[in-house]
């Protein structure tokens, strides 16, 4: 057996010569404890179901926030909407126009929950590896 002072002057490649010539015995159920704390860490690791039920929760959110919007805009006083187009063709492309606008907010509010759900797992992670 070397002494401590000398171990600590090797190199990797001089220690691992060291140990392959040693004659140590290996603990009993050592490569059970390792199989089973690298599967421990290869779960911890995977995704959950859960973080899928986050992104569906805050899906479901932004499009609350939205009807939200859109339903506590002012009206123009009118209760009943008039027929304001004579051609079918301009009225339709003014429904995808407004719908396309929808959708541009909607993946806006979309990338800003992510980016939010981004921020609050990075403090979790740090917290989860202490």
């Amino acid at each position: 057996m070397k002494r401590l002072e000398d171990l600590e002057k090797m190199d990797w490649q001089e220690l691992e010569t060291a140990a392959l010539q040693e004659n140590i015995p290996v603990p009993e159920g050592l490569e059970k404890r390792i199989s089973e704390k690298l599967t421990a860490r290869t779960l911890a690791a995977a995704p959950t179901p859960q973080k899928t039920g986050r992104r569906i929760l805050w899906t479901a959110v932004a499009a609350a926030a939205v009807l939200a919007a859109v339903l506590a805009l002012p009206s123009s006083g009118a209760l009943e909407p008039e027929d304001t187009f004579d051609n079918p063709q301009m009225a339709y492309a003014q429904v995808e126009e407004a719908f396309q606008l929808i959708g541009q907010h909607m993946a806006k509010g979309l990338a800003c929950a992510d980016d939010a759900q981004a921020l609050v797992e990075k403090p979790k992670q740090i917290l989860n590896k202490r």
